[in-house]
């Protein structure tokens, strides 16, 4: 068995090297460039040479490009060079705090970044961090391959257990940490996905997904090279303006993979036509990964019955879950078959309480997705977060996971590393485990994911999640936009008043009665969960805080909420019942 994924890439080099890896479309349409086998290592090779020749073997570079195939052979660079890869977005100047941030929190020594990403970030980065040495890949790149090849074969066959990258967090509960994830829990988690969604080398992964994200960088670009398969590329921004763009890659490329957060395939669904679907063929797509934020059982309805017409299977979609601390993937459904569907008392989800099932359609009850099991080594107990006892299946409680997947902690962060990475179970002192701070519980073999700890609302001491509240208010009106919606309470202590924020959809934007809107909003809510939303943020379509991946920061929606800094078009308030 290989030891690095750059063994892989010598390896599939070797065997296919004229095999095309990586192809990236401009615009999501047309063919931009591509990348084979061989191309990749001579170029990862000549990288990773002129890497050693700086010195920076065992430092920490970030690699900043927006090219998704340039950046994958920067990051494999690093790697081939014992440097440690940072992989971050790349935002536009007003907002290069977040990036600088990381910079300074990493230690970076050298930053690997396009021409126009070094004139919109230099100066910020620069004056976070100091005067750093800015390289482009054509800097990079000049050098013999060959001279590298000894180096960068001892590298690829010896390091398992260094690290090879920092996976910053998505930041929807808190600052962005940097993860370390080693070579060897790179490869683990590569080998578990491999097996749960059955990928082969005759694979063919299409992703917009963001590179630098965990799902993206390691599902999207580095499983295809696991496996010696081949991925087809877009830019996120352009699956955003036009997201039937990915449909009709998987539909011309002959995708078998492709995913996302749930809220793409929302807009598949409302940002398209029967007339614009029409020739598109999904019946070689055999895995539909949805995964990095909640399951929404009613968006996997509306999304098979948009696309069945087209070739498209029910049992093709994957529900999965996972997080940058288990450098990915840590549990999934069986691929090929249909993501189960349980419906259970919203009211009854209190933490170390049972579960209490319901029949669908039943007041204060909601229809869960499992997320499937865990393979491997991975082992999983759901745990009561205070008493830190395991509970019973059919139980709440959190998440805790250990195995070979599970990354070594969080840089220069020892305090968070140990409160995160080093749990035990109450009477298992030794046996060290990951707090997710999810909550969750199993039902019939299967996870069902029932929020963030962080997140959970407490009103009159039960607990209520909140994209429970989020389903049942995009709901209530046609004026709300899918997915569009946060909600949270208020930050002083003992206060439990509840706040939605929800986006409009532009039809809403032009004609909406916003207190039609939050009456039709309240009275679901109370029907469905029995509280009340005190204050209802409308906000244009698109301006709801979320992650690079898509999840919901609540939290910095709190904070905008605190200051006044929400861009509202209407704030609709009403004192608690």
């Amino acid at each position: 068995m290989d030891a690095t994924i750059l063994a892989c890439m010598f390896r599939h080099a070797e065997e296919t090297p004229g095999k095309v890896i990586y192809t990236s479309l401009e615009r999501g349409e047309s063919l931009r460039d591509t990348c084979t086998y061989a191309q990749l290592r001579d170029r990862v090779c000549a990288i990773a040479n002129a890497l050693s020749d700086l010195e920076y073997e065992g430092e920490r570079a970030l690699v900043l490009y927006a090219n998704p195939v340039e950046f994958v052979q920067l990051f494999l660079g690093c790697l081939a060079a014992g440097v440690i890869a940072v992989p971050v977005a790349v935002p536009s100047r007003g907002t290069a705090s977040g990036v600088a941030a990381i910079a300074r929190n990493a230690g970076i020594r050298c930053v690997l970044a396009g021409r126009r990403e070094q004139q919109l970030l230099q100066e910020s980065i620069d004056d976070a961090c100091g005067p750093l040495a800015w390289f482009d890949l054509e800097a990079l790149s000049t050098g013999s391959a060959s001279v590298a090849s000894r180096r960068v074969d001892e590298i690829a066959h010896s390091v398992a257990d260094r690290i090879a990258f920092l996976q910053f967090t998505s930041g929807s509960t808190g600052a962005p940490k940097g993860v370390m994830v080693s070579h060897h829990n790179l490869m683990a988690n590569e080998a578990i996905i491999g097996q749960a969604m059955r990928m082969h080398c005759d694979s063919v992964v299409v992703g917009w997904l963001p590179h630098y994200h965990d799902m993206g960088l390691i599902g999207n670009l580095l499983q295809p090279l696991y496996q010696g398969a081949q991925c087809v590329l877009m830019q996120p921004v352009d699956f955003i303006q036009k997201p039937l763009r990915w449909l009709r890659a998987i539909s011309v490329h002959g995708g078998t993979t492709s995913g996302g957060p749930n809220f793409a395939y929302d807009l598949c669904v409302t940002r398209s036509t029967r007339s614009e679907r029409e020739g598109l063929d999904l019946s070689r797509w055999d895995v539909a990964f949805t995964g990095a934020e909640p399951v929404n059982h009613t968006t996997i309805e509306r999304f098979i019955d948009a696309f069945a017409p087209h070739g498209l299977r029910r049992s093709v979609i994957y529900p999965c879950y996972g997080m940058a601390e288990s450098t990915l993937f840590i549990t999934g459904a069986q691929q090929g078959a249909a993501a189960p569907v349980i419906t259970l008392r919203t009211d009854a989800l209190t933490i170390g309480n049972a579960i209490e099932r319901a029949t669908p359609g039943a007041t204060q009850a909601a229809p869960y997705v499992g997320c499937g099991f865990t393979y491997h080594d991975t082992a999983m107990k759901i745990v009561h977060p205070e008493t830190r006892c395991p509970l019973l299946a059919g139980h709440v409680g959190e998440i805790w996971v250990r195995g070979a997947s599970v990354a070594h902690g969080y840089y220069n962060d020892p305090e968070a590393t140990r409160h995160a990475f080093g749990a035990t179970i109450e009477g298992a002192p030794s046996t060290p485990y990951l707090r997710t701070g999810d909550l969750g519980v199993m039902v019939d073999g299967h996870l069902i994911i029932v929020g963030r700890l962080k997140d959970v609302l407490v009103v009159r001491g039960r607990n209520y999640y909140p994209q429970d509240l989020e389903n049942t208010a995009q709901q209530a009106h046609s004026a709300l936009a899918p997915g569009g919606g946060g909600t949270f309470q208020r930050a002083a202590l003992h206060d439990e008043r509840v706040v939605l924020v929800h986006e409009l959809t532009r039809q809403g934007l032009r004609h909406a009665d916003l207190q039609e809107v939050a009456r039709s909003i309240r009275a679901a809510v109370i029907e469905h969960h029995g509280i009340t939303v005190n204050n209802i943020v409308f906000v244009k379509p698109g301006q709801l805080p979320r992650t690079t991946s898509g999840k919901i920061r609540r939290n910095h929606c709190r904070a905008l909420f605190e200051r006044g800094d929400f861009e509202a078009i209407g704030i609709v308030e009403q004192a608690e019942v």
